[in-house]
């Protein structure tokens, strides 16, 4: 009768160390599927977000290698869209970089003063759906974005002063 007993105890430590192991991996299991469900989120979010900032950056960039007085333009186009013209001095030569958004891309033209301009010719750089450029008081606002995502501005102070305007 004694050895009985002591056979249920062991069934009912086994049982408990099971259930208790059970719980353990289950427990567990949420874990990992919380914390994939949280890195496939932030994963999609910087892909949505990534041309939009780079956009953003590498104008950002641009406007600050060219600061300097004459060094910065705004122009439109036919379409009334503002171009962002940077000005270089290269070996007695002057050349203009237009940066500028054509058929859902950021496109970069780098010409030689005096040479025509045309949008089709320019380097595709990014895939954005809108991209923007505006002086405000000695400030120049850039806005971009890509498809899904709100637009994004980016504020950037010309040290030099204004951006001139000049008419295409």
């Amino acid at each position: 009768m004694r050895n009985k007993r002591k056979n249920q105890g062991h069934i009912v430590d086994l049982f408990f160390t099971l259930s208790l192991f059970c719980l353990f991996a289950a427990s567990a299991l949420i874990v990992v599927i919380i914390g994939s469900d949280v890195y496939r989120k932030t994963t999609a979010n910087m892909e949505e977000n990534y041309a939009t900032r780079t956009a953003l950056s590498y104008t950002a960039e641009k406007i600050r290698q060219h600061d300097s007085a004459g060094g910065i333009y705004l122009t439109d186009d036919d379409d009334g869209n503002t171009i962002l013209v940077l000005s270089d001095n290269a070996g007695g030569e002057t050349y203009l970089t237009y940066i500028y958004a054509y058929d859902g891309w950021l496109c970069e033209l780098v010409v030689k003063e005096g040479t025509g301009f045309s949008k089709e010719q320019g380097e595709q750089i990014l895939e954005v759906d809108t991209f923007s450029v505006e002086e405000e008081d000695g400030f120049i606002r850039v806005t971009a974005a890509d498809s899904g995502s709100a637009p994004v501005s980016c504020l950037l102070h010309l040290r030099s002063g204004s951006a001139s305007s000049i008419e295409s």
